[in-house]
């Protein structure tokens, strides 16, 4: 890729057509760019073939002469946004050589790895996450999202092997695949940082047996955050009935779907009702988010409370079974893509960063057992793990082993279990 090029896909702005001062780029690099740089502005919601000719200063027509379809310039986008991740992950792994091993190694590694991916690297971010959406809305692009999850598996199985933890190598992708989707997510860098490095080590600190150290960074970005917390809803049973059609909506068809006519005939109201509720389209994601936010995390001390205190083994085959349904994590994924592109989410940025792992945490109180309490920044490295796991069943196509039902936590259970 060109420096020019990769000008065009990390400093375009938003609507500016994409100029040519080179004539070398072809009319498919410039298509390809667009589809890109949509991806990492406004998502779906930027994907059709009229607004991506328009950025590239093409004719609506050059993207079926090119490519056939959108959806073949869709996969072409796909197919560039990989092979230039995998150049990135051979210069990684070409710069770390050397002699370097054991657990203790991993934790600043991973938080470098993760830092340089979503800031250096963020337009190729933003398309890996949009592939794992376009999977969720239609399972034909699943062979495209499997493909991200085949070159980060690689990625980390090379980089394990070398560090002497390659039994570790799977869970460490998932671990990446979780922790970098909240690191897209933009709050207060220096904190935001500082928290990463924490959680790392925090990971490689489970890999030695040990439970996170007291995470002074983490924590103080989950008390701010939890001062971000919207008041209950108020008792207007209309507004919250078409904010749950308007979550059902992003759910079960995506964001790019959300409009005031589609929000109605889910409610089973008028289109006048849901205008008059939430004036503008804007006013009606916020509600679709809010909606999504609250099922996905608890707040209360009864909705905690419902998690049940169970054993070791109960938890572990819960864990072990407990696959997010496609349209449940869809809706979760939407709503961290858009809160990591769009400022006005600036709030559900930071909340979905730090109040992650109540649940998660219970569960994995319960594999610990009562003597071995943790902290909140283990909470929050079993939610990424679980994260990234989930998106590597549901989004990549990986398949599940039924003569090994613990199959995916046993390695780290019995590292952790080095007291």
């Amino acid at each position: 890729m060109t420096e020019y090029r990769r000008h065009i896909l990390e400093d375009a702005m938003p609507g500016k057509r994409l100029e040519t001062e080179d004539a070398a780029i072809s009319s498919t690099q410039k298509l390809v760019s667009a589809t890109l740089l949509a991806w990492k502005r406004e998502g779906a919601a930027g994907i059709s073939a009229r607004a991506l000719a328009g950025a590239a200063g093409l004719p609506v027509s050059s993207i079926y002469y090119h490519f056939g379809d959108l959806e073949h310039l869709l996969e072409s986008a796909q197919s560039e946004a990989r092979a230039e991740a995998g150049r990135w992950c051979e210069a990684q792994l070409a710069a770390i050589q050397g002699e370097v091993r054991g657990a203790a190694a991993l934790g600043p590694l991973l938080a470098t790895l993760v830092d340089d991916w979503c800031e250096t690297r963020r337009t190729l971010a933003f398309a890996w996450r949009e592939c794992q959406l376009m999977a969720l809305r239609d399972t034909r692009h699943l062979a495209s999202s499997a493909k991200w999850d085949a070159l980060w598996q690689g990625f980390w199985q090379e980089i394990c092997v070398r560090l002497e933890l390659a039994d570790m190598a799977v869970a460490t992708a998932w671990m990446f695949d979780g922790v970098s989707a909240m690191h897209l997510l933009r709050w207060r860098r220096p904190v935001d940082r500082a928290a990463l490095s924490e959680l790392c080590d925090g990971w490689a600190g489970w890999l030695d047996g040990r439970l996170a150290a007291p995470a002074a960074w983490f924590e103080l970005a989950r008390r701010d955050a939890a001062a971000l917390i919207p008041p209950p809803p108020h008792d207007d049973p209309v507004a919250d009935a078409v904010a749950t059609a308007a979550a059902a909506t992003v759910a079960h068809r995506g964001i790019a779907a959300l409009t005031h006519r589609a929000v109605a005939a889910e409610a089973g109201v008028t289109l006048g009702v849901v205008s008059h509720k939430f004036r503008t389209s804007a006013d009606l994601l916020h509600a679709a988010f809010e909606a999504i936010y609250r099922r996905m995390v608890p707040h209360s001390a009864s909705e905690l409370a419902a998690v049940p205190e169970i054993g070791r083994e109960e938890a572990l085959a819960r864990l072990d079974s407990g696959l997010p349904a496609r349209e449940d994590l869809l809706g979760a994924d939407e709503l961290l893509s858009a809160s990591a592109r769009d400022p006005a989410f600036h709030a559900f940025a930071a909340q979905l960063r730090y109040l992650r792992g109540r649940t998660s945490g219970r569960y994995f109180q319960a594999l610990m057992g009562r003597d071995r309490p943790i902290g909140p920044a283990d909470a929050a490295i079993a939610s990424a793990l679980m994260a990234g796991r989930s998106r590597a069943y549901v989004c990549g196509g990986r398949t599940r082993t039924p003569d090994t039902p613990t199959g995916d936590f046993t390695a780290l259970l019995a590292r952790l279990d080095r007291r």
